[in-house]
């Protein structure tokens, strides 16, 4: 009968406990933990939209819906999804990449999805993994068609575009990994007020409104491509009222007689208000904003709105260029007062609450 030394059956005991404890050791190579021993990869990106003239980030109130797509180095669609609705509200709200180690482009078109209450604005091609080419990925306007051509009298809803170049490492020991994508508006809000110059009421629907430009084609790095012309026409018209201001205009002295009754002054008129939404706007380009008369036998105003636009950027206090003044900017309200023959004053305008006087200024040819 053999006899095993009790100090021997106590170290076997302590080999089988160590051993045990061993097996139940977080392993990078066989496990995956939720907890803190985890040794999983994570790779998320969040999404910025401070592009804006408050320079403040405004993601979760604007953005309604994100598309994602991920290009491996050669351009190819390896990965693409889409979110909306309200996760994207929550805060510190970021998209899981289910991404390998390796270097992609991210391309994102946020915007294309909404409240469903009408048609989408803008529209991007079917996209499939391993077929789509980078080049494809372009996002368009849905736009209509009558006989004189291509036009929206829509309010756009707001399109977002961002592409992020990301080197994904891997990593035997797990972690994860966050990156940051800024985002860039597309869409701009354009309001034309009427204003007699004599204070009596303008008529709405004795004038007609647009902006015309070629501008509804992205391509997936957010440069304009060729495309046909788009007439913008109004979405939305109203009467309304307005101050006089009349101490600040000079040119508007001569009509002073004519805005006063007895010993009393106008100090607010009825005017025309006229909305319209358009895609993105470039430095160079001559993006053209006309007022004409109802029966369009005459045009009140005819301007080259975005050199209009960027008459207002060296008033603020930031160091802009022109083209990052009008991706922040996107609200615009012009003011044009109108002679006695329902054509603009052209001495002056006031834009978003800014009076320009336009004596010397030449946009050249319109």
């Amino acid at each position: 009968m053999n006899v095993i030394p009790a100090y021997l059956k106590k170290r076997g005991r302590m080999l089988l406990t160590v051993v045990a404890l061993c097996c139940m050791m977080p392993s990078c190579d066989n496990a995956i933990y939720d907890d803190e021993g985890d040794c999983s990869v994570t790779y998320r990106v969040a999404f910025r939209y401070d592009r804006n003239m408050k320079w403040a980030d405004a993601f979760a109130r604007e953005v309604k819906s994100i598309h994602l797509y991920a290009f491996d180095k050669g351009g190819t669609l390896v990965w693409q999804r889409s979110e909306h609705g309200e996760a994207l509200k929550s805060d510190g709200y970021a998209m899981t990449l289910d991404l390998p180690a390796g270097d992609y482009r991210l391309v994102a078109w946020c915007g294309l999805e909404n409240d469903g209450e009408r048609d989408e604005s803008f529209a991007v091609p079917e996209a499939r993994i391993g077929r789509t080419r980078i080049e494809e990925l372009q996002c368009s306007l849905n736009r209509q068609y009558n006989a004189t051509g291509a036009y929206s009298r829509e309010k756009l809803y707001p399109l977002f575009h961002g592409m992020l170049d990301v080197g994904l490492p891997g990593d035997e020991d797990g972690g994860s990994y966050s990156y940051t994508m800024d985002l860039m508006k597309n869409t701009n809000h354009v309001r034309v007020i009427l204003q007699h110059l004599s204070g009596e009421p303008v008529d709405v629907k004795n004038f007609t409104f647009r902006i015309e430009e070629e501008n509804g084609l992205m391509n997936y790095d957010n440069k304009l491509l060729p495309d046909e012309m788009i007439t913008y026409w109004s979405y939305d018209t109203k009467s309304g009222t307005a101050g006089m201001g009349i101490d600040d205009y000079p040119e508007m002295h001569k009509a002073k007689s004519a805005i006063q009754t007895s010993s009393r002054t106008i100090t607010s008129v009825s005017v025309a208000i006229a909305d319209l939404s358009i895609a993105r706007l470039v430095e160079g380009r001559k993006t053209y904003l006309t007022v004409e008369t109802e029966d369009g036998k005459m045009t009140s105003a005819r301007i080259p709105l975005t050199d209009y636009a960027l008459l207002l950027k060296d008033g603020y206090d930031e160091d802009m260029t022109d083209q990052d003044y009008l991706d922040r900017q996107d609200e615009y309200t012009l003011t044009f007062f109108l002679d006695e023959d329902r054509k603009w004053i052209g001495t002056s305008i006031i834009i978003n609450s800014w009076k320009v006087v336009l004596d010397n200024i030449n946009f050249g040819k319109q």
